[in-house]
């Protein structure tokens, strides 16, 4: 039989077991360890070049440009060679990308300073996601789903296209969609010189 000066240290024992099981109770699940994701941007890192917040970010000219950070976690390094994109519906995106891009060893490079991944189209707009492929020379290719924002104070320092970038992706998007429309280019009349002829 337990004295009552036993009884209170058991009983604390007993409390105090309970107490550490209970918190063993939510298993590998537990939100402690869940990976938390901060950024509005997408992250994948299923391969060897890790892309860490991709977004696009909608400019003035309505294309919109690439935000990424690339994360090379392999020995050797890397390059990313194509960037193509459509609709969740399947619709292709017009993507004008002016790569390589180089993926070094261990280091971050990013996307979106300069106007190296430039997107446009009639059914872009901010809060859509994109299903974006991203092919690297040694790491392959890395599908994802990517959002467009709008450009906010955040993202002042991603890059917009030059104008004349921006009307070279438009008119090349026009021509595309001509051509899948049957219609044909207008020929341009020839010009004559300063002398008449």
């Amino acid at each position: 039989m337990l004295t009552r000066s036993r009884r209170v240290p058991v009983a604390v024992v007993v409390a105090g077991l309970a107490l550490v099981l209970a918190g063993c109770g939510t298993g590998f699940q537990a939100q402690t360890n869940a990976v938390y994701q901060a950024s509005i941007g997408t992250n994948n890192r299923s391969s060897d070049v890790e892309v860490l917040n991709a977004l696009f970010v909608k400019n003035d000219d309505g294309t919109a440009t690439l935000s990424a950070g690339l994360v090379n976690q392999a020995l050797q390094s890397d390059r990313l060679v194509t960037v193509d994109a459509q609709t969740l519906a399947g619709t292709p995106v017009e993507v004008r990308f002016d790569g390589p891009v180089s993926a070094p060893v261990r280091r971050l490079a990013t996307l979106g300073a300069k106007p190296q991944t430039i997107i446009s189209g009639e059914e872009l707009f901010a809060g859509q996601f994109l299903n974006v492929a991203m092919t690297f020379a040694n790491a392959g290719n890395i599908e994802m789903q990517v959002p467009i924002v709008n450009r906010t104070a955040m993202y002042d320092k991603v890059a917009s296209p030059a104008p004349a970038q921006a009307a070279d992706a438009e008119s090349q998007a026009d021509a595309e969609q001509e051509e899948e429309e049957g219609i044909a280019p207008e020929e341009t009349p020839a010009t004559e010189d300063a002398s008449g002829r």
